[in-house]
């Protein structure tokens, strides 16, 4: 099954009740879904919790989702919200002003998903959410830092501290 399945006829089957709907829209979504908890709690029982917690959310709200075209994003943002609200106890935002900040936009090395992922991991944990959240998951420093409760200053500052760090960890890492 994949994401380009979900057309209208099985939103409006959810939007219905249709129990059988609701487990093929689990199935079809579950990866996708999983995947963005994992990457913000690094924890796959954490990221287990949080997705059966979303299931249970977005089914007892479903009704009240106004455009049901928006349903994946809708439930992409549920996911999300309950991981960080999960890990926020674990977020902790650097001062970063006593850090020099590297220009990314000359980065030109090659290295594979696996090398940016220890990466990643590396990074501190509030410049990991929020280059999470942009980067990745596509968000806006708006959204973001409602979600995180940050300003958006905070947001952009966090994402190029983020860059700068990938940049000389990758960097590092190709040297080793």
């Amino acid at each position: 099954m994949n994401l380009q399945k979900l057309d209208t006829h099985l939103i409006k089957s959810v939007l219905k009740g249709d129990r059988s709907a609701q487990f093929q829209l689990f199935e079809l979504t579950k990866g996708m879904l999983y995947s963005a908890c994992y990457r913000i709690l690094n924890d796959e029982d954490e990221a287990n919790d949080v997705l059966q917690d979303s299931y249970v959310e977005i089914f007892q709200k479903i009704h009240s989702l106004k455009h049901p075209e928006a349903l994946l994003s809708w439930m992409k943002t549920i996911t999300i919200r309950k991981a960080i609200l999960q890990s926020r106890k674990k977020i902790h935002f650097e001062p970063i002003e006593e850090v020099a900040m590297d220009s990314v936009e000359d980065f030109d090395s090659w290295f594979d998903a696996e090398l940016l992922d220890q990466a990643i991991e590396s990074l501190p944990t509030g410049a990991k959410a929020v280059f999470l959240l942009l980067a990745v998951e596509g968000y806006s420093h708006k959204e973001a830092s409602a979600m995180l409760g940050i300003s958006e200053n905070t947001s952009k500052s966090q994402l190029n501290y983020a860059k700068t760090l990938l940049k000389r960890r990758i960097t590092k890492l190709l040297q080793a």
